[in-house]
């Protein structure tokens, strides 16, 4: 109820009220209401018998005369049934109402919604789906048994896209009509697919128009080849949605995905939505669950600035599987590191965590990332694995700079893993120099004995031992790890 009357008294433009209430609906909060707000018109909706509306008429003319609460000048009583909506700009406010009903009398077509139900954010983004085309503002309040209530609360804008999802293009002509089938089989309207060709050599240019052409929501933009990281930016500078999500064109996704990742992140204004997601191997066709942090407290959403830096070190570096709130982007300038030809996600995945002040996680693995295809960067094995240097050269000075001793913990524990990675996969001649360049960079955040200590205890013993061997130089301790 408070956050439903600190919107009213923030807008006195608001001069008429409709409180649609339940049957069990109490006198006590009819009362707590008239005492909060001040308006001219008040119209009480509900299906009450008689008995009932003659004693809340009673209660009201007691407690105006013993001048306890102001009553509106024009206060009147309207069944359910007969109720068709006001000519005026007027608020809908209903408390202890079925969502049900809601969903069926939003032909009512009021200025502003306000809501406080007993239901999950499920049924609250249904409630915004079916209001938002003729509402100005909506605020809904869920409460949750044994859990802080949830605020879904959104204004309508000249922008009616909320969600822009960029896919970044070239040569996956083989795998786009899977890829575009998966998004838009949800067939949302304020959605847009900005599918970004860079300078693609193949067809896949024209399978995108195909698809432009049977749904609006598709986009194409063409741009000179300058790798993957150029892309994404190149999307996210055209994009218009208040969240921004990723695609590579070679992957697919559950249909319900981004539905389920936007209800969450609206649900509380969230910066970061995440879910899980699954390896699908092109080669024999298996699919398989990465586990990842998708428990408590993600999963009930949190604003705990410590879990929320955790995601930087122990969130597995996947940004498609994601969305990403439009303003926290663009406030902390977070970027695509347009020099990097490949593996521009990790910079990505650790500025946004680094900035984020609230993330949720959705408990569901929707996303299938493909392996194991010809010409895949994440195969590599040779020099271009020297891209992490690079990779961590600008993340020591976009990160460890802001001198946040946590942060760059997480970033130092971020960095073993991802060397302890390449030191194993890379060749064995080019291991010795991809380990000097790895020992260099992580001199840089971190001293031998704390970091060793730290690692052991928040990565385990392996990769701590690991460290170890990167410090002192021990190729011959990947050689036979290998």
């Amino acid at each position: 109820m408070n956050e439903m009357l600190c919107f009213l008294n923030s807008h006195p433009e608001i001069r008429d009220v409709v409180l649609l209430v339940g049957r069990d609906y109490i006198y006590e909060n009819l009362k707590q209401i008239l005492k909060n707000i001040n308006v001219d018109k008040m119209v009480l909706v509900s299906s009450f018998s008689k008995e009932k509306i003659k004693e809340i008429q009673m209660c009201l003319e007691h407690d105006k005369a013993i001048n306890s609460i102001k009553v509106p000048s024009r206060f009147e009583y309207v069944d359910i049934c007969e109720f068709k909506g006001l000519d005026s700009k007027w608020a809908l406010y209903a408390e202890w109402i079925k969502p049900q009903i809601l969903l069926k009398v939003k032909n009512w077509k009021p200025t502003y919604f306000l809501g406080d139900i007993w239901e999950d954010y499920v049924t609250a983004f249904k409630i915004w789906e079916s209001y938002k085309e003729h509402t100005e503002h909506i605020l809904i309040k869920t409460r949750r048994m044994g859990k802080n209530p949830q605020i879904l609360e959104w204004n309508k804008e000249d922008n009616d896209v909320e969600l822009s999802v960029i896919f970044p293009m070239y040569n996956v002509a083989k795998y786009l009509d899977q890829c575009i089938s998966s998004v838009t089989e949800w067939k949302a309207p304020y959605v847009e697919f900005l599918f970004v060709n860079d300078g693609s050599p193949d067809n896949s240019r024209e399978i995108v128009l195909k698809w432009a052409q049977q749904d609006s929501r598709v986009k194409l933009l063409d741009k000179p080849n300058g790798g993957c990281a150029s892309a994404r930016q190149y999307g996210l500078d055209k994009a218009r949605g208040k969240y921004i999500g990723f695609i590579d064109p070679d992957d697919y996704i559950d249909e319900s995905m981004f539905r389920k990742l936007l209800r969450a992140a609206m649900m509380g204004s969230y910066d970061i939505s995440y879910c899980g997601y699954n390896e699908y191997y092109e080669n024999t066709k298996e699919i398989r669950k990465v586990e990842d942090t998708l428990g408590v407290p993600y999963c009930d959403g949190t604003s705990d600035r410590q879990k929320i830096i955790d995601l930087v070190a122990y969130c597995r570096v996947a940004i498609w599987r994601g969305i990403y709130k439009a303003e926290m982007l663009k406030g902390n300038n977070i970027h695509f590191y347009t020099d990097l030809r490949r593996f521009d996600d990790l910079p990505f995945k650790v500025e946004t965590f680094a900035a984020a002040k609230s993330v949720i996680a959705v408990p569901e693995y929707l996303y299938y990332y493909r392996l194991a295809r010809p010409g895949q960067d994440v195969s590599a094995n040779d020099e271009r694995l020297y891209v992490h240097f690079d990779i961590f050269k600008y993340l020591n000075e976009s990160i460890a700079g802001q001198k946040n001793a946590i942060l760059t913990d997480h970033l130092q524990m971020c960095k073993i893993q991802t060397h302890i990675y390449a030191i194993k996969k890379i060749k064995p001649e080019l291991r010795e120099y991809y380990l000097k360049h790895a020992k260099e960079d992580l001199e840089t955040t971190g001293t031998l004995d704390r970091t060793y200590k730290l690692a052991k205890a928040r990565i385990g013993q392996e990769n701590a031992d690991c460290y170890k061997a990167i410090m002192s130089g021990n190729v011959g301790f990947f050689n036979k790890v290998n």
